[in-house]
């Protein structure tokens, strides 16, 4: 921020900046990168705010979540292993035990139970039908789950108590126990005082509002508050995240449980309810992952191995012949060809992890691109600033001696520089006319000797000598 005479400036850094061999990336507008500074919240508290936020933090939703999921996360584990087993005969289940996409299956069905099924029921269907024959155990129990249907349960409230498995420890359970009185007391809080998020999608309460009425505008706040407590989201105006938590089961599920109860529709709706400032976000990070993204060599990949694969086949074809030069030949470029596709196969996984991680980061991208589209909240062009006019001071008040040192300035440099420039043209000027005067003069000697009785030509250096003069 600068102080002038006549205005104050405040420079606003819109980005990070671009490593070199890099395409520039797309800056934030100095608009958003203000609004996110004005809407952090300020740490300078008093330490009666600093003790009220740390036991806060402490009874959170989002440390009693954290605390759960790591005492629950193994006796799961080990609940599911134990009942796909019970299902599978001992080869089977050895298989089962060593394969690694168990850990992918596992996930899957920790996601149904903890929206509300019957984890028993669940496995039963999947494992009703023989598994004679199949090359990986867990990937076809996998498949089963993708493929069925299971019912809509949006309508039931599943407390985090009936999502403790059994077999889990006494510090498992009171941790759901925390999370269920910390998200009654959060609904308790929206109930009374509602934040904009909630008044958008649900209301506000009336003061007459029956008990029933009263107690499902509760439920639904306490589900949405929880999640947005758990997922740090401290925008008054933000609901839920737009991007899916891949990491955590349980805060994904949290998430999925606050849409529905706010009866967001779709990610639209989501898209909807976004300021200008988190769609810029948006679009500039998928800006700053596509910079970092590895080249993309799946096509010379695809054209290398038919390569080698032509390269193999005539040597092949050459051996048959009985031609031992061309089979070398072939067989030699084949390896070359093998050791490139190798090389090429490498960085076509590093493209595909890249891709992998930044998948939903660039489609949430697009759909923020279409809806500040559809806002027409494009950015204007900057206006040609135009060159002030100077006045002369009224009389009675003071002149502007800023405005007046300015021009001044501006008005000696262009002195300066038309000088020079004209110092410059005598110049060449001058070295034009000695040159010439110089060829006059030594065409006027070459006429006079000429002229003379008994002349000799002079050879080419008295030439060079007389020229010189």
């Amino acid at each position: 921020m600068t102080r002038g005479r006549e205005a104050n400036t405040a420079h606003v850094i819109t980005g990070p900046t671009t490593p070199p061999g890099r395409e520039a990336y797309q800056q934030a507008t100095p608009e958003a990168v203000l609004a996110g500074i004005l809407h952090r919240d300020d740490h300078d508290l008093s330490a009666t705010e600093q003790i009220r936020q740390a036991q806060d933090w402490a009874a959170g939703a989002g440390h009693l979540l954290t605390l759960w999921s790591a005492a629950v996360r193994l006796a799961l584990s080990r609940d599911i292993d134990q009942q796909i087993k019970a299902h599978l005969t001992s080869h089977q289940a050895w298989r089962y035990d060593r394969e690694h996409t168990r850990k992918v299956l596992q996930h899957q069905l920790r996601a149904a139970q903890l929206a509300g099924h019957n984890l028993s029921a669940v496995i039963g269907y999947i494992t009703a039908t023989p598994l004679d024959g199949a090359r990986s155990i867990s990937a076809v129990l996998h498949h089963r789950l993708q493929q069925l249907i299971l019912p809509d349960l949006a309508g039931h409230e599943i407390t985090w108590a009936q999502r403790t498995p059994e077999g889990a420890s006494a510090a498992a359970r009171e941790l759901a126990a925390g999370l269920d009185q910390r998200a009654r007391a959060l609904g308790d809080q929206q109930a009374a005082s509602p934040e904009p998020w909630l008044a958008r999608h649900l209301g506000i309460l009336a003061p007459g509002a029956s008990p029933a009425l009263r107690q499902e505008y509760t439920r639904r706040a306490a589900a949405a508050a929880a999640y947005r407590e758990a997922a740090g989201i401290t925008d008054p105006d933000q609901a839920v995240s737009l991007l899916p938590h891949r990491g955590s089961t349980e805060l994904e599920d949290m998430r999925l449980a606050a849409i529905r109860a706010l009866e967001i529709r779709d990610e639209a709706a989501i898209i909807h309810g976004m300021t200008q400032g988190e769609l810029e976000a948006r679009t500039l990070e998928a800006g700053r992952a596509q910079a970092s993204a590895p080249p993309d060599v799946s096509r010379q990949l695809r054209l290398t191995a038919q390569a080698e694969a032509d390269a193999w086949q005539q040597s092949a074809d050459a051996a048959t012949r009985h031609d031992q030069a061309g089979s070398a030949n072939a067989k030699t470029l084949s390896g070359q060809l093998a050791a490139e596709r190798q090389q090429l196969e490498a960085a076509n996984d590093r493209y595909e992890q890249w891709a992998s991680a930044t998948a939903s980061t660039r489609d949430t991208a697009e759909k923020a691109r279409a809806e500040l589209k559809r806002h027409g909240s494009t950015r204007k062009p900057a206006e040609t600033p135009q060159p002030r006019v100077a006045k002369e001071p009224e009389p009675g008040k003071a002149a502007d001696f800023g405005a007046d040192h300015e021009h001044q300035t501006a008005v000696t440099q262009i002195d300066q520089l038309i000088a020079r420039a004209g110092v410059a043209a005598g110049r060449i000027a001058d070295e034009h006319a000695e040159r010439e005067a110089r060829g006059e003069y030594a065409a006027r000697v070459e006429r006079e000797t000429q002229a003379q009785p008994g002349h000799t030509p002079k050879t080419q250096p008295q030439y060079d000598a007389e020229m010189e003069l």
